[in-house]
């Protein structure tokens, strides 16, 4: 089998955002399984995600490049190094632990996601060529077409003609990586309940990876490493200059796992868990992670990567908003200094409700007619890119190829009510306003295909403006369930005409929505969609088709996934994923995210915040 199967499909993406949110997530339920509390661990989370996302990137330039890395907006390599991200996610919770007030144990926390993130995200080098191997005649090789980083590397070698169609088979060492991983993560679960020193499973994690990738270096080929990948005849063998860093610093860490572990005996506790009291602190990590984004030039960050980060940090204010009305009923008018951000978000939940909503219905409260408010907020945005030959206004005539670069960010938020009466009878009305902006980039090509510096004038920026209204209906009749959603979206709602007389004709005011979900929701569903949420109006249209289900879960939660289709782009066909999580407890807290890919050039993504308050 030759990877990619598929020419011209971006498989890295996808895995990249699927490891990101999988590190994330892990982190939440490590956090919630330990006992941690929610507000600032949720805030050391969001501050050590976007420190792994850019230490994966500084660690593969030399310091004095990081100024034009981060702050210029000229493009830059795509190169990226764990290494540098693992490092740095660690720092950053040394440095921010004791001002949130939590205790040592969050850096063991760190070890397990990370080990299931990178196992994630090997399914996606595996298929896109990065982390290579060397040339093998082993059957256990891996062959790659043309065009990819293996193939490359072998014709500038002078191992392959340029003609050829794929590369000779290299050593699988993305699989090989994925296994290390898979054993580290298990290693660390077969320990958890160990009483060992805290920091023990972070030395662990650290020095059976570091030794790991530093065996693995032998079968990798220097041309796929972005890190110190000079080459060093040592003992009679190769070896890259990253290796004399990993095996020291590996064993260093095992020999420190191993004497602490030894020194502390089988009844070493770990200490408990002080939380300060202070959301001004959340709030100020807010505020330096929003400034430092803010200055980022516009390359050090890719679309996927803002969206998490800004989806965080919206759900760490949405934490501190609703403890600022728990705090707002407990004292009233000395809520005068909490940060004003804070302060109006908590009047928002406190003008709505008092109390989360139950996840499920009493007996009692089964003939009642109940009321719930959903609050939600997120981030949203799409990515589009074309080629396409546009006639030449020059007297010679010809064609010009053009690549036309397309990308929608919006930021927003919704309010439901939802009102319930006897068993199996529901309405919702609902409704919000989303804002953003649409980038339209037209760039002009050689005959090879690639992209000349252009002007600013060929950028074109467009303002975004959703008012979304609805009325959905779900009814129960005995196993079977059905769920109806009427609705419009009116505003300023995208520039869908890609090349038309140079440059995009106007934006499309009203689009309707409509939603039809049929099934039993814990076990299986059907759904088809048009407009479904902002998500899939806002800078493309987009109609879904899909099954899903609960997975057994009986308090909303549910995962969707099937096809979608978006006819303004050249591409029109997308697979998409989705999902509606529960958190765990009594919190009210549910997110929402969304993924949908052609696997080349075209993707959407949202991720949403809930959360449901009744009266």
């Amino acid at each position: 089998m030759t990877f990619p199967y598929s020419d011209g499909h971006d498989f890295y993406t996808p895995f990249y955002l699927l490891a990101t949110l999988t590190n994330v997530l892990l982190l939440l339920v490590e956090g919630w399984r330990r006992g941690f509390p929610l507000r600032p661990w949720l805030t050391l989370v969001a501050a050590s995600s976007l420190a792994l996302i850019l230490g994966t990137k500084l660690i593969t330039h030399g310091v004095a490049e990081w100024p034009a890395l981060l702050l210029s907006d000229a493009p830059s390599s795509p190169a990226r190094s764990i290494l540098g991200g693992g490092l740095a996610a660690t720092l950053t919770a040394l440095a921010l632990r004791r001002w949130l007030g939590l205790s040592w144990r969050v850096l063991d926390a760190l070890a397990l996601p990370l080990c299931g993130a990178l196992a994630v995200q090997c399914v996606g080098c595996v298929l896109t060529g990065c982390c290579f191997g060397q040339p093998t005649a082993a059957p256990w090789g891996l062959t790659y077409a043309a065009h990819t980083l293996p193939w490359w590397s072998q014709v500038q070698a002078g191992m392959l003609p340029a003609t050829a169609a794929h590369c000779l088979p290299v050593a699988p060492t993305q699989l090989m990586a994925l296994l290390l991983c898979a054993a580290v993560g298990g290693v660390l679960l077969a320990t958890r309940h160990r009483r060992w020193p805290v920091g023990s499973w972070l030395l662990l994690q650290t020095g059976l990876l570091l030794l790991g990738r530093f065996g693995l270096s032998f079968w990798r080929d220097p041309a796929g490493e972005p890190v110190a990948s000079t080459v060093h005849t040592v003992l009679g063998g190769s070896w890259t200059e990253l290796q004399f860093g990993l095996l020291p610093l590996g064993l260093m860490a095992l020999a420190t796992w191993a004497w602490r572990v030894r020194r502390a005996g089988p009844a070493a506790a770990a200490p408990k868990t002080v939380a300060v009291n202070a959301p001004t602190r959340s709030v100020a990590v807010v505020l330096v992670m929003l400034a430092l984004t803010a200055v980022l030039g516009r390359h050090a960050l890719t679309l996927p990567e803002v969206l998490v980060v800004r989806a965080l940090l919206l759900a760490v204010l949405v934490a501190e908003a609703r403890a600022a009305v728990a705090t707002l009923q407990a004292r009233g008018p000395r809520l005068v200094g909490l940060p004003l951000s804070v302060l109006l978000a908590g009047l928002v939940l406190l003008s709505t409700a008092q109390v989360p909503a139950a996840l499920r219905v009493s007996a009692a409260d089964s003939t009642r007619i109940r009321r719930t408010t959903i609050i939600t907020g997120g981030v949203l945005g799409n990515h589009r890119e074309t080629e396409q030959d546009i006639l030449s206004d020059s007297g010679c005539g010809g064609s010009q190829r053009l690549a036309l670069q397309q990308q929608a960010g919006v930021v927003g938020g919704e309010v439901a009510v939802e009102k319930s009466g006897p068993v199996g009878r529901t309405g919702t009305w609902g409704g919000g306003v989303w804002v953003g902006q649409q980038r339209i980039d037209m760039l002009p090509l050689d005959p090879d295909g690639n992209t000349f510096i252009t002007a600013r004038d060929s950028t074109v920026r467009k303002r975004l403006a959703d008012v979304h209204i609805y009325r959905e209906v779900h009814r129960e009749n005995g196993w079977l369930s059905t769920d109806v959603r009427l609705g419009l979206h009116i505003g300023s709602l995208g520039y869908y005409s890609y090349f038309g007389d140079g440059e995009s004709k106007g934006s499309t005011p009203v689009m309707p929505e409509l939603m039809v979900r049929i099934g039993k929701p814990s076990v299986l569903f059907a759904q088809a969609d048009l407009g479904y949420g902002a998500e899939n109006v806002m800078g493309g249209l987009t109609t879904r088709f899909g099954l899903g289900s609960g997975l057994g879960s009986a308090n909303g939660s549910r995962l969707v996934a099937g096809y979608a289709i978006s006819p303004n782009q050249v591409r029109p066909s997308l697979g998409f994923v989705s999902a509606n999580l529960r958190l765990p407890g009594r919190t009210g807290f549910s997110l929402e995210p969304y993924y949908a890919t052609n696997f080349a050039r075209n993707y959407n993504l949202s991720l949403k915040l809930n959360y449901r308050i009744s009266r």
